[in-house]
């Protein structure tokens, strides 16, 4: 029931906006005749689906969908690329959806819906995205997160990630949050939780989170098309 509701908003969302350039198209063949009709791009667009959720490409643009409608959207020149992949990693009792998306300027992008303490306020915006982290085509020895309060290393033959003892004073340090075996690929957060990226022995970017004894497999992130 619930991709049948999915497949039903995309598609809607698509002849909306095939519609747009035909709309405009046909109003301005009215009140001008013209012998050749004006060249026009062909419109790209790429679905992937995973669970309960459906992220969908239309140009540039990254849409994000639920049952319930759209979620957020890749908007912008730092944002906008190509759909590499749609993962889902739990976060509590909550599975959160996620995009990776190849930015021409900026690299292998991941996206969420805003954190729960970015939407109070915004909890009917459909657009607004978050950037969440980064993902490299290549093993990295360390990688920052935006704000400096998270950080990966690659430490002898295992990716580690470190959390700020005071996010209000980096001076104070950092303590060790997820420690697996095998090369650092990328950092992602959510809400201020770290997932590593980590490629294993069968060359798979497994997503890792912290359980409750130990680092635990949250998802995994295909990359094959990238």
């Amino acid at each position: 029931m619930i991709k049948s509701t999915i497949r039903l908003i995309i598609f809607a969302a698509l002849a909306a906006i095939i519609a747009i350039p035909m709309t405009v198209y046909a109003a301005g063949a009215e009140e001008t005749p013209v012998s050749n009709p004006p060249e026009t791009k062909s419109l790209s667009f790429s679905l992937l689906t995973e669970g309960s959720f459906a992220a969908l490409q239309v140009g540039n643009v990254v849409h994000v969908y639920n049952e319930n409608g759209q979620l957020f959207e890749t908007q912008g020149a730092d944002r906008a690329g190509t759909l590499k992949d749609l993962f889902v990693l739990p976060y509590g009792a909550e599975q959160i959806p996620f995009v990776l998306v190849h930015n021409e300027k900026n690299g292998y992008l991941v996206f969420s819906d805003l954190w729960p303490k970015f939407a109070k306020g915004k909890e009917k915006d459909e657009k607004e995205a978050y950037y969440s982290g980064r993902v490299f085509t290549a093993a990295q020895t360390k990688i920052w997160s935006k704000t400096r309060h998270h950080m990966a290393m690659q430490q002898n033959g295992e990716a580690v990630a470190y959390v700020a003892n005071d996010f209000d004073n980096l001076k104070k340090g950092y303590h060790e949050a997820i420690r697996v075996k095998g090369k650092l690929r990328g950092l992602v957060l959510y809400d201020c939780c770290p997932y590593l990226v980590v490629e294993n022995e069968k060359q798979e970017l497994i997503v890792y989170h912290a359980g409750a004894s130990g680092p635990e497999i949250a998802g995994q992130i295909d990359f094959n098309n990238s």
